[in-house]
């Protein structure tokens, strides 16, 4: 009776179990049935080695056929729930499949809806740009500078519109990025004026190069550009004493400036696609940062910096110091 109890005790807890676990109770008949088929199946096995080699008493004839039946049964439920666990798995990995082939296709639609209106709208465009110069060179008239700079700001709008189609893609490769040398690139590639970059992080993280470099590309003009992005004076450009700092934190980095900061209640409404700045230009920029961070796994939230001006954290990030990587070469080579 004493081996029996163990076996006994599991087929308890596995069947209180299953109150909590993460099956579907369509699976219950078949886990019932690899239990109910093991527990007959030994059963009848040891009750045939029981005819021939009897015991001699009903009690340890007793005993063994109610050892063989726990030891079955929990064998065969054993059994059931791993295959089942093993369904499950394979389902949940199928739907995910369709789900990514079905995010895949909608993005490669609008890629190339957004190349085609792109591409449409940038013909009349330098028509119109075209036209704007030249009248400028024959007439110094400040609509047609407020003209040409609208102009501009079209065209700005359009390559913002294909980027933020592109960066929704979900990504299916990275590779190691030395984020210290992407961020100085990244910051070469942006109109900087007298503001200051400190740059302070160290790590390697996994991640697609090109779309990292157009989140930090986008950060840094919205910085320079507005002092912060989304901010209430989005019309003024910076100072020239602006400071942009990038460095590492728990799980990821972030981005902070010292500009005038967003006001708490717009600071999730400047990442959304439909957000307008107070020029009545659509903020895109923003848009594509978290269309990047949502397709690499990550979060992305907008704080306060220490100096009072807006603070970009982006988390969940695979990152890797130097010393780590380091150890990790090392221990390759050995």
């Amino acid at each position: 009776m004493l081996s029996v109890a163990p076996f006994a005790l599991s087929i308890v807890l596995v069947a209180l179990w299953f109150e909590r676990a993460a099956l579907s109770p369509t699976q219950y008949p078949r886990i019932l049935a690899w239990f109910a088929g093991g527990l007959g199946s030994f059963l009848l096995l040891n009750l045939a080695m029981m005819v021939a080699w009897p015991s001699g008493t009903f009690g340890g004839d007793l005993g063994w056929a109610l050892f063989a039946a726990a030891v079955g049964g929990a064998g065969g439920l054993a059994i059931g729930v791993f295959e089942a666990r093993a369904i499950a798995r394979a389902v949940d990995a199928e739907r995910h499949r369709l789900q990514r082939t079905a995010v895949e296709e909608r993005n490669e639609r609008l890629n190339e809806f957004a190349s085609l209106v792109a591409h449409d709208l940038r013909n009349p465009l330098e028509v119109a740009s075209g036209n704007v110069e030249l009248a400028r060179q024959e007439h110094d008239s400040p609509r047609l500078e407020t003209t040409a700079a609208a102009l501009d700001r079209m065209g700005t709008i359009i390559d913002q519109t294909l980027l933020l189609a592109r960066t929704g893609h979900v990504i299916s490769d990275t590779e190691a990025v030395d984020l210290r040398e992407l961020v100085d690139q990244s910051w070469q590639s942006v109109p900087t004026g007298d503001a200051t970059l400190r740059n302070e992080v160290t790590d390697t993280i996994e991640a697609d190069p090109d779309r990292l470099r157009h989140l930090f590309e986008n950060l840094f003009r919205n910085s320079v550009e507005h002092g912060s992005a989304g901010s209430q004076n989005v019309n003024d450009d910076c100072t020239g004493d602006l400071t942009v700092r990038v460095s590492s934190m728990d799980g990821g980095f972030y981005v902070a400036d010292d500009g005038p900061g967003i006001p708490p209640e717009k600071r999730e409404a400047v990442l959304q696609d439909s957000y307008s700045t107070a020029d009545g230009g659509g903020g895109l920029g923003l848009a594509i940062v978290q269309r990047i961070v949502d397709a690499h796994g990550w979060e992305l939230a907008v704080t306060e910096s220490d100096e009072g001006g807006t603070r970009f954290e982006v988390t969940g990030v695979d990152s890797r110091t130097e010393a780590a990587v380091a150890d990790a070469e090392a221990a390759l080579g050995a």
